[in-house]
């Protein structure tokens, strides 16, 4: 049941044209320590029809990222869901480095 559900998502993901796919629009990203070395992200936002893929943020943004205001209210209207995707990091081998330990993906549907 679990494999069914994961390949549907998947293939919903990939789509069979541009305009079917699914793009992903990042809204908000947070970072924090996680135990003694690692650190966890965690990124949410909406899910569009379409083959975009938009990182927008609130407040304090890098130069040309654009805000939620900005986005068109066509892009608005395809939205097809949200997600709030977690990342926990641990350090790896060479300095600098750290490895993905675990990763919880959830998915709403609108």
């Amino acid at each position: 049941d679990i494999f069914d559900t994961l390949s549907r998502i998947r293939e919903m993901l990939k789509g069979n044209s541009r305009c079917e796919k699914i793009g992903r629009v990042m809204e908000k990203v947070y970072c924090r320590a996680h135990g003694e070395e690692g650190m966890s992200v965690r990124v949410s936002g909406s899910f569009i029809m379409g083959n975009e893929f938009l990182v927008c943020a609130d407040g304090f943004c890098a130069e040309g990222m654009l805000s939620i205001v900005e986005l068109s209210p066509d892009i608005l209207s395809k939205q097809a869901g949200h997600f709030q995707e977690d990342f926990f990091m641990e350090p790896g081998t060479a300095m600098g480095c750290y490895v993905i330990s675990r990763q919880e993906l959830h998915i709403g549907v609108s």
